[in-house]
């Protein structure tokens, strides 16, 4: 069974899964450089993904105050658990429910093919980098 446990270090996440993020705009020493100062913040939330008490992703979040949502920055999983997006997507719900919160998830990803999947949308409004 997979479940989401809150976490405030990363003590238990294997590096491998923030290496393995596609596009990420960080570099992993920068983000593990960091992560004392967000990780001990309210907005920011962390989860070890587990399954059998074995850590197989993170999920990162953040609480964006002002569209009152949750912003995914990382959803990394192993290679086994690569289907796991629409159990991610019912617990985020779950814990914007929980926290208040739109049912609306925005998510930063590569691979917007893979969030359609499960009910995702392209907003009317697109960020870009320039």
């Amino acid at each position: 069974m997979t479940e989401f446990i809150r976490i405030t270090d990363l003590e238990r996440i294997p590096q491998y899964l923030f290496e393995q993020v596609k596009g990420r705009s960080w570099t992993v020493e920068r983000f593990y450089k960091l992560s004392p100062s967000f990780l001990s913040g309210e907005s920011h939330r962390f989860w070890a993904v587990e399954n059998n008490g074995e850590v197989v992703g993170v999920l990162w979040a953040v609480i964006d105050i002002l569209s009152e949502k949750l912003n995914v920055i990382v959803y990394s999983v192993n290679k086994d658990y690569q289907d796991s997006l629409g159990v991610a997507l019912k617990f985020l719900r779950k814990t914007a429910t929980e926290l208040k919160l739109k049912q609306k998830i925005n998510w930063i990803t590569a691979e917007p093919e893979k969030i359609k999947e499960i009910g995702g949308q392209i907003p009317g409004t697109i960020m870009l980098e320039v």
